[in-house]
């Protein structure tokens, strides 16, 4: 992946908090449930090759990728998505699963980082 992506946009979530530490830490939770909850049912789905399940993560974390500019992690399941359906789980997924992993976790590490 040449261009660099952010992983998230604080900015957003401070726009939308107004100041209230409250609400900006239940928000950082529901971004951290909503990652982990991603990776574990997209891993899971890359794990017994099942499409369904891999769409099923995709479209739930989709409003949260949206929301608070989760880009690196919107173009890495972009490209998981077209790498399954051009060559399935077969050439190239362990680099996607891996890159899938990274991204995940790099989001979760700035999310703990910055409560």
């Amino acid at each position: 992946m040449d261009k660099k992506f952010k992983n998230i946009d604080f900015k957003k979530i401070e726009e939308m908090v107004e100041d209230d530490i409250d609400f900006r830490n239940q928000l950082l939770d529901a971004i951290t449930v909503a990652v982990e909850e991603l990776r574990s049912t997209y891993i899971r789905g890359i794990e017994e090759k099942s499409l369904p399940t891999i769409k099923q993560a995709r479209h739930k974390i989709k409003p949260t990728l949206g929301l608070f500019d989760l880009e690196k992690l919107a173009v890495i399941i972009g490209n998981g998505k077209r790498l399954m359906l051009e060559k399935g789980f077969g050439d190239g997924i362990d680099l996607h699963k891996k890159e899938f992993l990274e991204a995940t976790n790099e989001v979760l590490k700035e999310v703990k980082n910055y409560k």
